[in-house]
């Protein structure tokens, strides 16, 4: 059975690799939801804007700051971006910021 807890938004956010922030995404909607006695939290952002276009792609792992909801969340797989910069992404885990 599929439980939706929560959901979150954030009009902008910073994107960090190693402690760095690399870019920043806008128009976050996080969703997080239980299954199989584990939570998930899965995401989608309207757009994703690299400081280096070596980050520009999907398949990386990174840290999402929402700093409207004081979390970060961590361990981010940026599944899919199109050339737009619109994607989706999977979250490992979330921790507060505060």
């Amino acid at each position: 059975m599929i439980r939706i807890e929560r959901t979150c938004a954030c009009l902008k956010a910073s994107v960090l690799l190693n402690g760095e922030e690399i870019g920043v995404m806008e128009g976050i909607y996080l969703t997080q939801w239980f299954l199989k006695n584990r939570y998930h939290f899965t995401g989608t952002f309207i757009r994703f804007t690299p400081l280096d276009e070596e980050f520009n792609r999907s398949g990386i792992k990174v840290d999402i700051y929402l700093p409207d909801q004081n979390i970060i969340l961590k361990e981010a797989l940026i599944d899919w971006l199109s050339d737009t910069g619109r994607g989706t992404f999977r979250a490992r885990r979330i921790e507060s910021s505060i």
